[in-house]
């Protein structure tokens, strides 16, 4: 013990070494907050007293092979929240039931997303497309409660409505899943994006960069003034191979039928390009995004995501008999001059196979057989090419096989012949033979899938891989992306067969059952067709090409339309209206009516057991 209550020497060194110790590290650490922190700091006080509203940037346009906008951007008012500090929940519930009663949205909804914005200290848009008369009575909002504002930003908006809906697609918002997989990318967890179509599957390049404001902001999240401003960058803009005037023939056309279902594709046969692509019932785009929640909700319970154009297979009745045609006439199993006696029957292995002329149609060769759509002449014609022909041909049209074209849901269809039913573990009757010759029995097939085999029909054998973009405009200055075309496949027939198929298609037209179609100043060659339905009413087919005198064909259509009986009363008009759309004509006025031949029910399908295996 030291004298006097005197501290000794070592303690006091000790001492100063903490203190110095603690003076060291004080000053590091304020040397570290104010240089190597700086900027974060600074940063963190900058939030303290501002908040960035986000502004959508304006997304991608998407125009038709001419220019027509059919995908554009619209001005409209959203409404957002900037929360203040020390915002507690007692104080958002006055909030959240005027903006539901404001809205007609449901209070708890807007409460939960009131909190999270106070959670995450970040603006959060509460509406978007908000009507002029809606953001008029929200404007007096602000002045009652500190944080509501209102912004104009860019939004979605389809000019024409429901126009090629389900190859366009629509715009939704994101689940918490896909957000938190988006998030890296810059995308909010209000941001949309596209759920379906092109919007979809060309999300990456429509998109564009947003914007933004950085808002001062006072402590009830009043704003003040703005600090600075982000530009938006708009998103790269899409072209069409689409003709705008031939999908709205489409479009209407069906819709006009009396049942207002089925499909409608129109192909260019010279390079693939699609045309039109229409599926029905269809849906407006415009309606996701929409602020009434019932219109919403009635929308996407009401939605048919699925695209008859391709996901729908279906027998194609009397629209095969070209390909059965080519294949007997190009192997010399059938000469045009041959002759087949139609009673309106055919007999096969104690089996009768009926025409759909119950009184037949007595002697006829090739041309008149097409024209009338005789299938006592296909029964034969058949059995002389046998079904391993038959079936080849169809595969070289692409029958049974996906076009590859790029969207999502497309199916391959059925091909029906002995090798495909070889695979099952089944024979190959005669009786098979004759319902293939007329495209019934296990064959099914796609309308796109026969818009192209029509196409190759009156290309002479190309066969094209659809082709829907004409090009991409980039909007960080790459360089353009322009698809070429691509020919999947050839039909190796003779040049005598395609002469004769495409006499006999036009022949359908001028004489026969596809009569609806006949169009003064232009050559047009078809095929009508009755796909039986066993679930209902059979289904009508009309494919069709089209070209003006003395140039290639340069659009060729397949429309479906279920269950509407007769391909050239019901099918027929809408194709006609494509093609008078494609070449800007005026309807020169109805077509006398199609003879009685028109009407051609379907054969149902006979097998014979007991027949000749092959």
């Amino acid at each position: 013990m030291s004298r006097g209550g005197a501290v000794p020497q070592e303690r006091l060194e000790i001492l100063w070494s903490v203190i110095a110790a603690a003076g060291l590290v004080l000053g590091l650490r304020l040397t570290q907050m104010q240089l190597v922190q700086a900027a974060e700091w600074r940063q963190a006080a900058e939030r303290n007293r501002s908040q960035m509203i986000h502004q959508n940037a304006p997304r991608g346009r998407i125009y038709d092979r001419h220019g027509v906008a059919v995908a554009a951007n619209a001005p409209a008012f959203s409404l957002i929240f900037l929360p203040g500090k020390d915002r507690r929940r007692q104080d958002l519930k006055p909030l959240a039931r005027e903006l539901a009663r404001q809205l007609g949205r449901d209070p708890d909804d807007l409460l939960e997303a009131l909190e999270q914005a106070v959670r995450e200290e970040s603006a959060v848009r509460l509406a978007e497309n908000l009507p002029t008369q809606t953001m008029f009575r929200l404007s007096e909002l602000k002045t009652l409660y500190p944080g509501v504002d209102l912004i104009v930003e860019a939004r979605r908006y389809y000019p024409f409505g429901r126009f090629a809906s389900h190859l366009l697609g629509y715009m939704g918002k994101m689940g918490q899943r896909e957000w938190r997989e988006r998030k890296p990318k810059g995308y909010r967890v209000d941001s949309r994006t596209g759920r379906l179509g092109l919007e979809k599957i060309f999300e990456d390049e429509l998109r564009g960069r947003d914007g933004g404001l950085r808002m001062e902001v006072d402590a009830q999240g009043r704003l003040k003034r703005v600090l600075d401003k982000i530009p938006w960058e708009a998103g790269s803009n899409i072209h069409l191979t689409i003709d705008a005037a031939v999908q709205r023939a489409a479009d209407e056309g069906l819709r006009a039928t009396p049942t207002g279902r089925g499909a409608a594709v129109a192909i260019d046969p010279r390079n693939g390009d699609l045309l039109a692509m229409s599926s029905q019932p269809d849906f407006d785009p415009n309606a996701f995004l929409s602020t009434d929640p019932n219109e919403v909700k009635s929308t996407v319970l009401e939605l048919s995501e699925f695209n008859n154009a391709i996901s729908g297979a279906y027998p194609p009745g009397s629209t095969f008999k070209p390909i059965a045609g080519l294949a007997a006439l190009s192997e010399g199993r059938m000469r045009p001059e041959d002759t087949v006696f139609c009673p309106g029957h055919f007999e096969l292995g104690g089996r009768t196979f009926l025409c759909w002329e119950h009184k037949g149609h007595k002697r006829v060769s090739w041309l008149m057989g097409l024209a009338l759509s005789c299938d006592v002449y296909f029964y034969t014609l058949g059995l002389r090419t046998g079904g391993v022909a038959i079936e080849r041909y169809a595969r070289a049209f692409g029958l049974g096989q996906k076009t590859s074209i790029p969207l999502k849901g497309e199916k391959s269809g059925h091909l029906f012949g002995p090798e495909a039913r070889e695979k099952t573990g089944k024979g190959w009757y005669d009786g098979d033979t004759l319902n293939l010759a007329i495209g019934q029995g296990e064959l099914t097939v796609t309308p796109l899938q026969m818009a192209i085999a029509t196409a190759a029909l009156a290309n002479r054998g190309s066969v094209w891989r659809p082709r829907y973009i004409q090009k991409i405009v980039y909007s960080d200055g790459r360089p353009d992306y322009v698809p070429k075309p691509e020919r999947r496949g050839l039909v190796p027939a003779r040049d005598e067969a395609w002469d004769e198929v495409q006499r006999g298609l036009e022949t359908v037209v001028s004489s026969g059952t596809g009569g609806s179609v006949r169009i003064p100043g232009l050559v047009t060659a078809g095929k009508t067709g009755t796909a039986q339905n066993p679930h209902g009413e059979d289904h009508a087919w009309f494919v069709v090409y089209a070209a003006k005198p003395g140039e290639p064909a340069s659009i060729a259509i397949a429309v479906l339309v279920e269950n509407g009986g007769h391909g050239g009363t019901m099918a027929g008009p809408v194709a006609r209206k494509m093609i008078l759309a494609y070449f800007g004509m005026k309807d020169p006025g109805a077509s006398r009516p199609a003879p009685v031949a028109a009407a051609v029910p379907v054969v149902p399908p006979i097998f014979v057991p007991h027949g000749v295996m092959r």
